[in-house]
């Protein structure tokens, strides 16, 4: 199948819509000239023939008819003469008339035709009107007109016509090299562009010169663009940053295992050593684990289980499970918990989200200090709040916290935090229960952790 370009087929479109429309000038043309202007000056013939008839009538062969006649040829185009069709003398008219114009004269009917004049090398529009005499045929009224005569005043209106005509041809053209650098060389553009992120290089943008669909489009682009070049930058921090976990307690292991194998080591150290290599084993797994979590988070393939779950009692739960490492670290929880709360939800997934939240509150919340949480209902949902009297955070850090790997304090040490992945994580477990996390702080005055889920219906309830 052969292959046309956007480029071709308007060129194509365009010349065709140029080639029909003189085509339709064209008929135009001939159709005015021969329905309109011909077809006039044949009625002007007729009615002229038709008064001259009239008077003959009225007269006969009178002055007055023969005044009418030279009137007509004289102050007209028209020509105008007797035919005697009795006689067969050159020049007296007979040769004007064919026999079938003779037959139609003998029968009494006018006659209007065009066709060459019998001594001179021109078109003619005649008509003949038959004199009756004592009931026979005796004289033919013959009145003609030469076409280039007829055609002339006619000359202006076909130049105009042409005029006209090449003017529509060449705004065609115009408007077809129009066409062509608002739509073709922009979209060629964009097919560069594509070209170029298809290699990787999200850089490029495509120049935005019109504010239309195009434009639009071109934009979009742009915006594409700059999506996967950030999109790209997340990988490449986020292979990054899995690299440099990975490769640390990786480190640690072989180090240590590589120790372990001199035989000098006494007991004690020999333990420690242990103790390091199964710390970082352990370190080793979460990381595992978070990562295959949020993998199969971000591609809606997470195992979730959802049903009718007092709300308060999950949190309740891992108060219970942290307080005695809040205690040991010398921080107070208080609690304000409504129990009435009932939301649809997965049991161990919102464990593991509050978990992880107040775990955060605890590592940064110092002793002496407390952590306040706190459950209600607000229009339908279940609201809980985190506070903690901790370090507290920079603005512009708290709209990335829920980023991978991402890190509020860039130079704080291994045992500063977990993986890193934590609030990825709850971010992606709350929005598949449809609710919301958010986070405001106060450097130096703690941070407030906002958890919102909708509420189960009451008439959905099934405890």
């Amino acid at each position: 199948m052969k292959r046309y370009t956007i480029r071709k087929r308007i060129w194509i479109t365009i010349w065709t819509a140029s080639l029909f429309s003189a085509f339709v000038f064209l008929i135009m043309t001939f159709y005015l000239y021969d329905k309109f202007y011909i077809q006039t000056q044949e009625e002007l013939l007729i009615n002229r023939g038709e008064k001259l008839v009239t008077i003959y009538k009225a007269d006969g062969f009178s002055d007055a008819f023969a005044d009418s006649m030279t009137y007509t040829n004289e102050l007209t185009e028209t020509k105008v003469f007797l035919s005697s069709v009795r006689e067969d003398t050159l020049g007296s008219g007979k040769t004007f008339l064919r026999q079938q114009d003779l037959e139609r004269l003998q029968d009494g009917y006018a006659i209007s035709v065009t066709r060459k004049h019998p001594t001179e090398d021109v078109d003619i529009l005649m008509t003949a009107f038959p004199l009756i005499r004592d009931g026979e045929l005796d004289n033919a009224l013959i009145l003609y007109m030469e076409l280039s005569k007829i055609s002339e005043p006619f000359q202006p209106i076909r130049l105009m016509i042409t005029f006209l005509l090449v003017l529509m041809i060449v705004n065609l053209l115009i408007f077809g090299k129009q066409i062509i650098d608002t739509i073709i060389q922009p979209l060629i553009q964009m097919k560069r562009a594509s070209q170029v992120y298809a290699q990787g290089d999200f850089s490029h943008r495509i120049p935005i010169v019109y504010d239309d669909e195009i434009g639009e489009l071109a934009d979009t682009l742009n915006s594409m663009a700059e999506s996967l070049g950030l999109v790209e930058e997340q990988r490449k921090e986020f292979l990054a940053n899995v690299s440099h976990e990975l490769r640390t307690p990786l480190s640690y292991i072989r180090g240590y295992t590589e120790m372990l194998q001199d035989d000098t080591l006494d007991e004690k150290t020999r333990a420690q050593y242990y103790d390091i290599i199964e710390n970082e084993t352990n370190r080793l797994q979460r990381l595992v684990t978070d990562l295959l979590d949020l993998a199969q988070l971000e591609r809606d393939s997470y195992p979730m289980t959802k049903e009718p779950v007092v709300y308060s009692q999950v949190l309740e739960d891992v108060l219970y499970r942290l307080e005695p490492i809040a205690r040991a670290k010398g921080v107070t929880i208080e609690s304000d918990l409504d129990f009435d709360l009932i939301i649809l939800g997965d049991h161990d997934r919102l464990e593991q989200v509050i978990g992880n939240l107040l775990d955060n509150a605890l590592r940064y919340t110092e002793a002496g200090k407390t952590i306040y949480v706190k459950t209600f209902a607000e229009t339908d949902y279940a609201i809980t709040e985190i506070r903690d009297e901790g370090r507290g955070i920079p603005k512009e850090d708290l709209d990335k916290l829920t980023e991978r790997f991402y890190r509020v304090n860039k130079s704080r040490t291994r045992q500063d935090g977990g993986t890193g992945l934590g609030l990825a994580i709850a971010k992606h477990i709350i929005e598949r229960h449809e609710g919301s996390l958010h986070f405001s702080s106060e450097v130096g005055k703690g941070t407030t952790v906002t958890v919102g889920l909708p509420l189960l219906p009451e008439d959905d309830f099934d405890m």
